[in-house]
C-alpha cells in the first residue's frame, strides 16, 4: 500500500467541516468499528487510517460513546508511525447517553486511532465506536462468507453459531450467508453437522481440499445453486479459526466504502484463546519470490499487538494473502476465473497473483483479525509434498522453468537435505512430487485420489504428535560438532548422509532454535522437538532406504532436463480450463468425475448458456416482482441505503394523542424521529419537522391528500397501497404493502427488512416501529400514544363520523363529518405485544415515554429523564 505523507493531526480535530453539521442524529451515523473491550489497547481496536485512506472512499469520522448506565471517560489518542502520541479529545459521559467526538477528516492523518477508557465506574455499561455520516460507495452488499471444512465439525458449527448471532444481533440476513462446503462428506449429505436454514447453506463435496472446498463454494456462489441469490462478493475463510462477530460488521463496513479495484485480507494470529488476541502477530500476508524453493516471505510474523506503530511501519504490500479471510469482489472472479484445483498449499498463492496481475490490489487493515488454530501442531510431511508440487505447478504457468539444470540441481539439493535430516518420509514425499509432477496437469487431477491415498501411506512417523520432554531424556544436540578424529573427518568428508559415522542411540534437535545439517549425525534415533508447543516427531537411521531414495533421486535428475522444457506451456494450456466454469461444474461433486478433455468451446457455451439463463431469471423474477407492488428499483436502493443506517442509535415515535404537545416536540428537534398522519397540523406551531413521515389509512389519504403531499422538510415512507392517492414526488418512497389475511385474527407479522415490505398492524404507530427496527435503532421511545378513544355516535359506510376532534393533540384533528376508521383496541394490543416480543428477541428496547397512555404493554419511561431535563 502507498502511504501518502501525513499532515500534521494536532489541529485534525479542530477544524471545522464545511457543511454546519456533521454526525448529528438527523443525517445518520453509520458505524465503522466498535471497540472490543476484552482485546484491550491493542492493535486490533486501532483504527487503521492508513487502510482506509488508500483503499475506501471514507472522508469523515468520528468517534462515538454510548453510555447506558455508570460513567465512562474516554481518551482519542492518535498514533503516528515514529511513536508519537497525541490526545485529540476527551469525552466523559455521566448516566444513560450518547456523544461523538468532533470529526477528523482522514485526509489530515495518518497511523492509528486509539479510543482508551481512563475511567469506567463499577457496573457502567456502554459502547464506543468509530463512525462516519459518509454515504457509502457500495450500499447494497451481499456477501457470501464461505467455509471449506473436512472433518472438523466442531469448529464450523462454533463459527456457525457465531455467524448466526451476527446475522441476529445485527439483523444482517440481507447482507451475509454463510456456506459450508463439506469435504469428505461423499455424498448428499454433509457431515459437519451444520444445519443449512435461509442464512447458511451446506455443500457435501468430495475431498478435494482446500482449493477444492473453495472453488466449490465459489463456483455455486457466481454460476451454480446460489447464483441467483445476488452476492456481491465471496469471503473465504478457514475451518480451523475462531471467529467474533465484530469481525464481520467490520468486514461489511469495509466493503461499503471500499474502491473498486481492491480485495481484503486479514491478519493472521494463533489462536490461544477464543476471546484473547495473543501477545504476537502470525501473518498478514506473503511477498512472492517465484524461486524453486516455496520460502515466501510472511510479513508481520512476531509483531508485538501492543505496539502499533510497528504494525503502521511495516511493509503492507502483500502480493497475496492467506485463505483464513479472503474478500473477494464477484465481479473481479468473473474477470479472472476460478481458483486452480491444488487442493492444499499454494492455492491462495496462486489466486492472489493472478489478482495481482489484474490489477486487483490486496489491502489488509491491522484492526482486522483471525484466530487461527496452530499450525505447528499439525504439521506433516504431507504438506511438503503439495507446498514443492504445487509450487513448481506455479512456476510452469509463469513460464519461469527456463533453466532445467539449475531446477534440477535445487531439487537434488532438497531431496539430500531430506535424506540426510533422517527425514525419509519427507524425502520420499519430495521423489513421488517431481514424479507425479512430470507427468503433466491432466495426470494431477485424473489421479488425485490415488495420489492422496499414497501419501497418507507414506506418512506414519514423520509428523507432529504430543512431546513434550524428549523422548528417553535425549540430549539436545543443537549446534554440537561431530567427533574430531581423523577418520570422522575423512568419512565425513565423503559421506553424502552420514549413514557410517558413530552415533550415540538418541538425540534431540530443538526446532526453535538455530541447528547445523549435521547435528542429527549425533545419533541413530532423532527426535525433532518444539518446546514451546511441546510437539515433536522422532526418526530412525536407516541407511538401506536413504540408498534407494539417492538412487530415485539420479534417475529423477536425468529426467528433468530432457522433460521440464515441453511442462510450461502444458501447464500453461491448462490452466485456462481448470479454473473454469466447465470444470468445476462437475469437480468434488459427490458421483461426477471432473471434466479433463473440455474443448473451449464447451467452457464458452456453458458460460454463455448460464449468463442467458441469469439473463432471463432476473428478467422473470423482475417482471413477478413488479407485478406483485409497484416498487422501484430506485425504492429499495433507497430502502437497502437505509438499512442499519442508524444502528446503536435511539429515536422517537410519535403517536397524535392529547398528551402530545408542541413543547415537546420542541425538546426532539435534534433526535430521529417518526411522525405520521395529521402531525403536519402542529407545524404552524414549531419548526421542528420529523425525520420520517408515513400515512398508511386509506381514508386519511384520501381526505388529506393535498396537505399530505404540501409536507417538506421530511423523508416520506408510504406503502405501496398509497400510490392511488400519494402519487411520486421528490421526497416519496415506498415499501411493499403486506396486508394480512385476516384482520381479525390475533397473529402477527412484523418485518425488520423494508425490502420486503411492511406488516399490517392496524396502527401506524406499528408501522413506525418496523421502519425503525430496519434502520438499526436500538432504544425506541413512543410518545403520544395516549390509547383511549372516545367513539362518535354517527356511523357510516362502516366508518365513524366525526362529531368534533378530542382524541388527537390538534383541535382541528377531526373536522365534523369527517369519516375515519375505529380503532379496535385488542387487536391494537395484539400488535403491540407482538412488537415488543419481537423487539426484545433482537435486542431492541421499545418504551412508553407518553405523558399519558393506558397502554402498559411497553415498558414505562419519563420523557424528561430521557432528554436529560432531570
Amino acid at each position: 500500500m502507498n502511504i501518502a505523507p501525513s499532515v500534521s493531526p494536532a489541529n485534525a480535530a479542530s477544524r471545522k467541516h464545511p457543511e454546519q453539521e456533521r454526525f448529528s442524529p438527523i443525517r445518520g451515523i453509520y458505524p465503522l468499528q466498535r471497540h472490543v473491550r476484552e482485546f484491550g489497547a491493542s492493535a486490533v481496536n486501532a483504527f487503521d487510517l492508513d487502510a482506509w485512506r488508500h483503499a475506501t472512499t471514507l472522508n469523515w469520522l468520528g468517534t462515538r460513546l454510548v453510555v447506558r448506565s455508570g460513567e465512562v471517560r474516554v481518551a482519542l489518542r492518535h498514533i503516528a508511525g515514529d511513536g508519537t502520541v497525541t490526545v485529540l479529545a476527551r469525552l466523559q459521559q455521566s448516566g444513560p447517553g450518547t456523544q461523538v467526538f468532533p470529526p477528523l477528516r482522514l485526509a489530515d492523518l495518518d497511523g492509528a486511532l486509539l479510543p482508551e477508557v481512563e475511567h469506567a465506574a463499577p457496573g457502567s455499561s456502554y459502547d464506543i465506536d468509530f463512525v462516519t455520516d459518509d454515504q457509502p460507495v457500495s450500499p447494497h452488499l451481499r456477501i457470501n462468507y464461505i467455509f471449506c471444512t473436512f472433518k472438523r465439525a466442531e469448529y464450523v458449527q462454533h463459527n456457525a453459531d457465531v455467524f448466526r448471532d451476527y446475522i441476529r444481533r445485527r439483523q444482517a440476513g440481507n447482507e451475509a450467508h454463510l456456506t459450508v462446503v463439506d469435504n469428505g462428506s461423499g455424498s448428499e449429505d454433509s457431515a459437519c453437522g451444520v444445519q443449512p436454514d435461509a442464512n447458511v447453506s451446506v455443500f457435501a463435496n468430495g475431498n478435494t481440499g482446500g482449493a477444492g472446498g473453495f472453488g466449490r463454494g465459489i463456483y455455486e456462489s457466481c454460476y451454480g445453486a446460489q447464483a441467483e441469490q445476488g452476492f456481491t462478493h465471496v469471503c473465504l475463510l478457514d475451518d480451523d479459526i475462531y471467529l467474533h462477530p465484530e469481525m464481520f460488521a467490520r468486514n461489511t463496513a469495509f466493503m461499503r466504502f471500499l474502491k473498486p479495484g481492491f480485495h481484503v485480507g486479514a491478519p493472521m494470529y494463533p489462536a490461544s484463546s477464543q476471546n484473547r488476541i495473543p501477545r504476537r502477530s502470525a501473518c498478514f500476508g506473503h511477498k512472492y519470490r517465484g524461486s524453486v524453493h516455496p520460502s515466501d516471505s510472511a510479513l508481520g510474523a512476531g509483531l508485538d499487538t501492543a505496539d502499533i506503530p510497528a504494525f503502521i511501519r511495516m511493509d503492507r504490500r502483500p502480493d497475496s494473502t492467506g485463505w483464513w479471510w479472503s474478500c473477494v469482489a464477484v465481479a473481479d472472479i468473473h474477470r479472472i476465473g476460478l481458483p486452480y484445483p491444488f487442493f492444499i498449499k499454494m492455492d491462495d498463492v496462486e489466486y492472489g497473483l493472478r489478482l495481482r496481475d489484474a490489477g486487483v490490489e490486496l489491502v489488509i487493515p491491522f484492526s482486522f483479525w483471525v484466530l487461527h488454530d496452530d499450525f505447528e501442531e499439525k504439521y506433516s510431511a504431507a504438506m511438503q509434498y503439495f507446498r514443492f508440487r504445487n509450487r513448481w505447478v506455479l512456476l510452469a504457468q509463469q513460464g519461469r522453468l527456463d533453466d532445467p539444470d539449475g531446477f534440477a540441481a535445487e531439487f537434488d539439493r532438497l531431496v539430500r537435505g531430506f535424506v540426510g535430516a533422517r527425514k525419509y518420509e519427507h524425502a520420499q514425499l519430495l521423489l513421488d512430487a517431481m514424479t507425479h509432477f512430470l507427468q503433466g496437469p491432466d495426470y494431477l487431477v485424473r489421479n488425485e485420489d490415488a495420489i492422496l491415498a499414497g501419501i497418507f501411506r507414506i506418512v506414519a512417523q514423520e509428523k507432529n504428535s504430543p512431546m513434550p520432554e524428549p523422548p528417553g531424556g535425549a540430549p539436545v544436540v543443537n549446534g554440537l560438532e561431530p567427533p574430531a578424529s581423523e577418520r570422522t573427518r575423512w568419512l565425513n568428508g565423503r559421506s553424502w548422509n552420514n549413514h557410517f559415522l558413530p552415533l550415540k542411540e538418541q538425540v534431540a534437535i530443538d526446532t526453535t532454535r538455530p541447528s547445523k545439517p549435521a547435528d542429527c549425525r549425533r545419533g541413530k534415533q532423532v527426535s525433532y522437538w518444539n518446546p514451546e508447543k511441546g510437539v515433536g516427531f522422532t526418526v530412525t537411521r536407516d541407511s538401506r532406504r536413504a540408498l534407494r531414495q539417492m538412487l530415485a533421486l539420479r534417475s529423477l535428475r536425468r529426467r528433468i532436463p530432457a522433460r521440464l522444457p515441453a511442462l510450461g506451456p502444458c501447464y500453461q494450456a491448462a490452466r485456462a480450463h481448470l479454473t473454469s466454469q466447465a470444470f468445476w461444474a462437475t469437480y468434488g461433486k459427490p458421483g461426477e468425475a471432473p471434466r479433463l478433455a473440455a474443448a473451449a468451446q464447451e467452457s464458452t457455451a456453458l458460460r454463455d448458456m448460464r449468463r442467458a439463463m441469469a439473463a432471463l431469471q432476473q428478467a422473470q423474477a423482475g417482471a413477478a416482482g413488479r407485478a406483485r407492488a409497484p416498487v422501484t428499483d430506485e425504492d429499495n436502493a433507497f430502502l437497502n441505503a437505509m438499512r442499519n443506517r442508524y444502528l446503536g442509535q435511539r429515536c422517537f415515535v410519535l403517536g397524535n394523542g392529547p398528551s402530545l404537545t408542541v413543547s415537546d416536540l420542541e425538546l426532539l428537534k435534534n433526535e430521529v424521529t417518526f411522525a405520521a398522519n395529521k402531525i403536519y397540523l402542529c407545524f404552524d406551531e414549531t419548526d421542528w419537522r420529523p425525520t420520517f413521515y408515513s400515512v398508511e389509512d386509506l381514508l386519511v389519504a384520501r381526505n388529506c391528500r393535498s396537505e399530505i403531499l404540501a409536507v417538506d422538510r421530511t423523508t416520506k415512507i408510504f406503502p405501496h397501497h398509497m400510490l392511488p392517492f400519494l402519487p411520486r414526488q421528490a421526497n416519496h418512497h415506498y415499501a411493499r404493502w403486506l396486508p394480512p389475511a385476516d384482520n381479525r385474527s390475533p397473529f402477527r407479522e412484523f418485518s425488520a427488512d423494508l425490502t420486503k415490505g411492511i406488516c399490517w398492524g392496524s396502527t401506524i404507530t406499528y408501522s413506525m416501529l418496523q421502519m425503525a427496527v430496519h434502520m438499526g435503532f436500538r432504544e425506541i421511545y413512543i410518545l403520544g400514544l395516549d390509547h383511549s378513544y372516545v367513539e362518535p355516535k354517527t356511523k357510516q359506510d362502516g366508518a365513524l363520523v366525526s362529531e368534533g376532534e378530542v382524541n388527537h393533540f390538534h383541535p382541528d384533528y377531526r373536522k365534523p363529518g369527517e369519516k375515519w376508521h375505529y380503532p379496535v383496541l385488542d387487536r391494537l394490543e395484539h400488535s403491540y405485544q407482538f412488537a415488543k416480543d419481537y423487539c426484545d428477541s433482537i435486542g431492541v428496547q421499545v418504551y412508553n415515554a407518553s405523558r399519558f397512555s393506558k397502554l402498559e404493554i411497553f415498558p414505562r419511561a419519563d420523557l424528561d429523564a430521557v432528554l436529560g431535563r432531570k
